[in-house]
């Protein structure tokens, strides 16, 4: 596989790259996502946000792809926890279809906030991973009276294109390089020209497992078809809303925040954390030394122990 069509897989799965899961989280995914709860539809201005209730406790609203969350997110959590998964209008199934140039970062958040109100929820824990956890972070801002806490995990505190290579380049072992470059190889090019958008990213997933995971070796396919994006809505938000997004810029937080990073993480690596922790002055940093992008997968048991003892103190 020549080098401009591995930048072009490349560049799609950053597209597709919201949300996931791992090898270990079958037992949690498979075994809470057969679960029913409530759910419905929240209209917003050019959007249906769909939702799914599940679980007692301190009202939680998770951003982003509903489904994906359910799976990722523990049944043990579900009894400390009243899980409000959300999805936002670049999922495709929310149907936007308000003017993209229209759709700001302040959108988002006024989004989010329907939901909230909707729901009749006074405050609400609110959580996101990856690059949701940057919405999370401004609707803190922006609602500061409406969020009792703050769960970010698995993300950057800035966008800083690139910051993942250099760190792949310098800190990932041979063996988990050769893997990674084993699995490009083994993707007919001609293949992944005919495959569909949605093959396409399954198999896009599977090359990348390296940078996603602990074990170099684990599988993140089954998730995969749990969510779909409108592609012209999260490229607006990824290329024009969150362009240049940096923590540093704006109000200081002063809700709890739990960040959970992964040390083997090489799409949101835990050192661009290093200048920027100081931002949030009531910050629980926690770095799992056995996972990669999903902490909450990988060490299921531990991120949930760290995550309840944390909240019964906050």
């Amino acid at each position: 596989m020549n080098n401009n069509l591995k930048i072009l897989i490349l560049s799609l799965f950053m597209v597709f790259l919201l949300v996931g899961c791992a090898k270990k989280g079958a037992k949690t995914s498979k075994g809470t996502s057969q679960q029913e709860g409530t759910s419905g539809v929240v209209s917003v201005e050019g959007a249906e946000l769909h939702y799914v209730i599940e679980g007692k406790g301190i009202p939680w609203i998770g951003l982003g792809h509903s489904e994906s969350q359910r799976r990722i997110l523990s049944q043990e959590l579900r009894n400390h926890f009243k899980f409000v998964f959300m999805d936002l209008r670049h999922d495709t199934r929310s149907n936007s279809s308000l003017e993209i140039s229209r759709i700001t970062l302040d959108t988002y958040l006024d989004d989010i906030d329907k939901v909230r109100r909707t729901l009749g929820l006074d405050v609400a824990a609110v959580f996101g991973h990856s690059h949701h956890a940057f919405m999370a972070i401004e609707y803190a801002r922006k609602y500061p009276t409406k969020i009792s806490h703050l769960i970010i995990t698995g993300c950057k505190p800035r966008t800083a294109w690139g910051a993942g290579d250099e760190f792949w380049e310098t800190d990932a072992s041979d063996e988990r390089k050769m893997v990674f470059n084993q699995n490009w190889e083994k993707i007919p090019r001609d293949e992944l020209n005919q495959m569909s958008p949605k093959e396409r990213q399954v198999t896009t997933y599977v090359a990348m497992t390296p940078k996603l995971l602990y074990d170099p070796r684990g599988d993140l396919s089954y998730i995969v078809n749990a969510y779909d994006n409108n592609r012209d809505v999260f490229l607006h938000l990824q290329n024009s809303i969150l362009k240049d997004y940096d923590i540093i810029e704006g109000p200081t937080i002063s809700t709890p925040v739990f960040l959970a990073l992964g040390r083997y993480d090489y799409v949101s690596p835990y050192i661009l954390w290093d200048d920027r922790k100081d931002v949030l002055p009531n910050l629980s940093y926690n770095l799992f030394e056995k996972s990669g992008h999903f902490p909450m997968v990988e060490e299921q048991e531990l991120f949930d122990k760290k995550l309840i003892e944390w909240i019964k103190s906050h």
